[in-house]
């Protein structure tokens, strides 16, 4: 397949290109581009090359190239290729060498530079093509937040969870256009959003308040996760997380996940992970979801069935916790298929489970805990310390 050529296009269009690349766009025998950017391409057939609108689904390009392996492809995208755009998975499919890619400013940079926001301290969620509610998870006190938009109606979607969740007095500056001729932009705070549609073609800065809801923190209260009583409560999930020590890009294996607590705080400190959720109840793997969905954390994989025989096939992960489902061959499989360094976490609440946690810390080694939480509750005028049921936690790392 011959190296196809991504061109990052800003606003103003094809004819702001240098003239070195609109020369080799003239020498081309296809170019693949949204309308928009069909001004100012040379000539189409017999003289030019071919012109065709981006496939949908987009991952029909691939069966565009592959149709077209034996000629000069030019791919237009808009602005940075490689900021969530085609560029990002035309290098994930063919590789760093496969492809040329050219970028332009992308409509972020053009939005930071219009809201004096280094990006450095932005935070980009992207809904295009994905549910508005990943942005909960990048809400907190003092937040700037540049989202690539959806369609004219991402705003006042945008503005809707913003109230939802607390945070209608955060500022929205929706910027169109952003470097053509008709840019414009509309500054309205979320709880007062007026405008129903705007510019397809548009970035949204959102700028979250000082005051706002009580942070989340590393684990979130238990009262956020819808639940049937089966819940790693909120203090011991705390520790479990500080030893699971999620990353940006780890992986994750809940095992016995029951509503996904677990996992869904490892997502929400580990930006672009993954984590798979192991259960053999589909009702709770259902409730897991929502409550993914809720908190705004992509990347929760429901698994249902056996553990020991679903998590033989899965990727090898950064970080085991096993909540349920514990067994000496759940513990073995994990221990194997962790990465060095990685970590395994389990809980246990029940005789039975502890027994077989102490055997696998007797034969591995590791740290055993005893977590006993209580908890200051009313006992007639006064106060007394209500226990909840003690946890054992083994905790053991892969040192190779």
């Amino acid at each position: 397949m011959a190296r196809p050529l991504v061109i990052g296009v800003a606003e103003s269009g094809v004819a702001s290109l240098p003239g070195e690349l609109r020369e080799r766009l003239a020498g081309m025998d296809l170019i693949v581009a949204a309308p928009r950017f069909h001004d100012g391409l040379p000539d189409g057939l017999p003289d030019g090359p071919e012109v065709i609108d981006w496939p949908s689904p987009f991952s029909n390009i691939f069966n565009v190239l592959s149709d077209n392996s034996g000629k000069s492809v030019a791919l237009l995208t808009t602005g940075d290729p490689m900021w969530y755009g085609a560029g990002a998975s035309l290098v994930r499919e063919l590789g760093p060498d496969g492809c040329e890619v050219v970028p332009a400013v992308s409509g972020l940079q053009f939005a930071s530079a219009r809201l004096g926001w280094p990006m450095a301290g932005c935070r980009v969620i992207s809904v295009h093509g994905r549910p508005v509610s990943r942005l909960v998870s990048a809400l907190h006190p003092r937040a700037r937040i540049l989202v690539i938009s959806q369609d004219g109606g991402s705003p006042m979607a945008v503005a809707e969870l913003l109230a939802a969740h607390g945070y209608g007095a955060a500022r929205m500056h929706v910027l169109a256009h952003l470097g053509g001729s008709d840019e414009t932009q509309i500054d309205e705070a979320a709880n007062g959003w007026t405008q129903e549609r705007v510019p397809d073609f548009h970035i949204i800065g959102i700028e979250c308040p000082d005051a706002g809801p009580v942070p989340l923190g590393l684990a979130a209260p238990d009262s956020s996760f819808d639940n049937d009583g089966k819940l790693t409560k909120r203090d011991a999930r705390s520790s479990a997380l500080a030893k699971l020590a999620p990353f940006p890009g780890a992986v994750l294996w809940d095992v016995g996940s029951g509503s996904g607590a677990v996992a869904i705080d490892f997502l929400r400190n580990a930006p672009g992970g993954v984590a798979y959720a192991i259960d053999r109840n589909q009702t709770q793997l259902d409730r897991g979801s929502a409550n993914a969905e809720r908190h705004g954390v992509p990347g929760f994989k429901p698994i249902s069935g056996n553990a020991a025989e679903q998590i033989a096939n899965l990727p090898r992960p950064d970080a085991v916790f096993i909540g349920g489902g514990m067994s000496e061959q759940v513990i073995s499989v994990a221990q194997a298929a962790l990465r060095p360094g990685g970590c395994l976490v389990a809980h246990a609440v029940t005789i039975e489970s502890e027994s077989v946690i102490i055997a696998a810390w007797q034969r591995a080694g590791g740290d055993l805990v005893r977590l006993s939480v209580q908890h200051a509750d009313p006992v007639g005028g006064f106060h007394g310390w209500r226990p909840l049921m003690p946890v054992t936690q083994w905790c053991w790392h892969k040192q190779e």
